[in-house]
């Protein structure tokens, strides 16, 4: 399939300033890189010191990138677990670990070379089945982007068309006081477990409360989900949240006990065993987030999400400002299909549109 861009930033960048790189693994499990004539280049390790590596602080870094004036569009092969990093007015800087994978940007950490660049991404894979892709506020937000996805069928479009700088100021005047602090001017609005939410952070015990509450419900309560996987009935005991089949009394699933960052994350607790365990706590995980664990009834209604203080306001944000109300504004947050993902069977196009103001 075809991949396009368009420079939508209204002359704030020009077209040689808009950086571009697509990664992702080919089929023997190899993280690559994308060549601008569209193949699958194996990263390696050397790729850090190889003529025409970039610099940054005395640091050398792999240089795949394209700008949107020398590739406007590219083709693009089956690739799974992609990402299309875009960056504005400077490089992105990957390096690439002794194991040839990709050290992913860390802006969490200052002495990270893109602390001080702006870039975002999407994420996709392009299989078999067709494209699988969305926009995501995960990590962090960078810029708006928007992905039309055509079709022989027609097109769709994700993603955000506000302006970065209404954004920011919409962002700071409207959510709580905590998650005021993931502001990190003028480069990024980071996710609560990228900044003062996670371990050892100002706001580390955010959901305590909350957790301790929903746990203590479900001690005399039954929490029901209606899954495809099937119908799973959660009761506390010796506190673990156990979840039984209702067809199947024998086959139990664990939640255990989380911290606050677990919520934000969706990890550890929320993460581990086979696909059903995980599907179970991809529910849990998601309730906590919109605060509607002791109101199942309201699972997938999202005019109930977020009525209720702790919540992921970081996350309502990114609904209430995406095209539809879809966002990624965590990583369980395609329950309910509330997620900015779009797939086809046959795709032709994706259109990455970079807007700014």
């Amino acid at each position: 399939m075809k991949f396009s861009f368009t420079n939508n930033t209204n002359h704030k960048f020009p077209s040689d300033k808009i950086h571009f790189v697509i990664t992702g693994l080919n089929a023997s499990n190899q993280t690559c890189h994308l060549n601008k004539n569209g193949d699958l280049v194996p990263c390696h390790v050397s790729d850090n010191n190889a003529p025409g590596h970039l610099t940054k602080k005395g640091q050398n870094y792999a240089n795949y990138l394209h700008t949107i004036k020398e590739v406007s569009e590219i083709k693009v092969p089956h690739i799974r677990s992609g990402r299309v990093y875009i960056s504005l007015g400077s490089p992105i800087y990957l390096q690439i670990a002794d194991d040839n994978t990709i050290i992913q940007p860390n802006t969490g950490n200052q002495s990270d070379a893109n602390v001080d660049v702006y870039f975002d991404w999407i994420e996709f894979t392009f299989d078999d089945a067709g494209f699988h892709g969305n926009t995501t506020q995960v990590d962090q937000f960078g810029f708006p982007i928007v992905m039309k996805l055509s079709a022989p069928n027609g097109s769709k479009k994700v993603g955000i068309t506000e302006s970065r700088s209404a954004l920011f100021d919409k962002y700071a005047s409207n959510v709580p006081a905590p998650f005021k602090s993931l502001v990190q001017k003028p480069y990024r609005i980071v996710s609560p477990f990228k900044g003062d939410f996670d371990k050892g952070g100002t706001h580390a015990k955010y959901f305590d409360d909350y957790i301790h509450d929903v746990w203590q419900h479900y001690k005399t309560n039954k929490l029901e989900l209606k899954m495809p996987q099937g119908t799973f009935i959660g009761k506390v005991e010796d506190n673990v949240f156990i979840f039984t089949r209702a067809d199947s009394p024998n086959a139990k699933y664990k939640i255990h006990y989380p911290e606050s960052p677990n919520v934000f994350k969706c990890d550890e607790e929320f993460s581990k065993g086979d696909e059903i365990q995980k599907a179970i706590q991809a529910q849990v995980a998601a309730m906590f987030n919109r605060h509607i664990v002791k109101n199942p009834a309201d699972k997938c209604k999202p005019s109930e999400f977020y009525k209720k203080d702790p919540a992921n306001f970081y996350a309502e944000f990114w609904h209430h400002h995406s095209i539809d109300n879809k966002a990624y504004g965590f990583p369980f947050d395609d329950v309910c299909e509330q997620s900015t993902l779009i797939e086809h069977p046959n795709p032709q196009e994706l259109e990455l549109i970079i807007n700014w103001d």
